[in-house]
């Protein structure tokens, strides 16, 4: 049994923060491209009905991994579905060739917005949607703490949400001062995200919000809180990422060709249509 320690802590961007809105990003960085399948982790709080998405635009190349903290939003996608999603719930968009969408925030919001590059051989498979309401998100708890298991499999635990590769996502709360022991996929590149609150890292640093910290290797994670305020944390990672990871904006591929024929579908409405976007 080897348990994970933190190797290296990246500090998220500062995108927008002006009052209303904060909203940081963790990846894509300079230090770092991906962690696992995932290439982009946005963490976001609003007070108003102003959204990110809320604009019909496409996705391709990625799976669209939403995780809403509180709040409320309504989903629309050019394969015709219309969703709601409240506080605990989970979304899960595999975009493949590629599809739109818009979200519409029912007033102010904090979460996470995550994308996952799929894997060479699956990049132009069929768009899907699924989503998972609070309550059919298995938890685990122990003293001080509640673990959500949304994706992957954490201390024997398994998430309704399955990926193209092998992905964990879990939300992690504990109470001041509680420390968490979980057993963990030990294939697996993973990191801790700091929603709200403080970790306490190595020789007692203390690891805020905003802050994503790489574990190194092992079957076990151990996440203790500070004694100020209980902590939220994302535990985040999976399989490392296949391929090339080549960004234009909302489309992720591994080719220069890809990216180029994916840009024209979208120009041409192969993807579908959404208001009247592309066209």
């Amino acid at each position: 049994m080897t348990t994970r320690t933190i190797t290296t802590t990246l500090q998220a961007e500062p995108l927008i923060d002006d009052g209303d809105m904060l909203l940081r990003r963790a990846l894509p960085s300079a230090q770092r491209t991906a962690l696992g399948p995932f290439i982009f982790i946005d963490h976001y709080r609003h007070r108003s009905q102003r959204g990110i998405g809320d604009r019909p635009h496409p996705h391709a190349g990625i799976e669209v991994l939403s995780y809403l903290l509180e709040g409320g939003v309504e989903h629309r996608d050019s394969l015709g579905h219309v969703d709601h999603l409240g506080p605990g719930d989970a979304q899960h968009i595999r975009a493949g060739r590629g599809m739109l969408h818009a979200e519409q925030p029912a007033g102010g919001r904090h979460g996470l917005q995550l994308w996952t590059s799929l894997p060479p051989d699956q990049k132009l498979v069929e768009p899907a949607y699924a989503s998972f309401r609070a309550a059919d998100i298995p938890e685990i708890v122990q003293e001080g703490a509640r673990v959500r298991v949304v994706a992957g499999q954490v201390e024997g635990v398994r998430g309704p949400m399955k990926l193209a590769a092998p992905t964990t996502l879990a939300h992690v709360h504990l109470d001041p001062s509680a420390t968490v022991s979980l057993s963990v996929d030990a294939t697996q590149e993973l990191g801790l995200y700091v929603l709200d609150g403080s970790l306490v890292g190595s020789e007692g640093a203390v690891i805020g919000a905003g802050a994503l910290a790489i574990l190194t290797p092992g079957d076990r994670i151990s996440i203790t809180a500070t004694r100020e305020h209980p902590v939220d944390v994302a535990l985040l990672g999976g399989l490392p990422v296949e391929g090339a990871v080549l960004f234009s904006g909302p489309f992720v591929m591994d080719t220069p060709e890809r990216l180029a024929q994916t840009k024209r579908d979208f120009a041409s409405g192969k993807m579908g249509t959404l208001d009247g976007v592309p066209f």
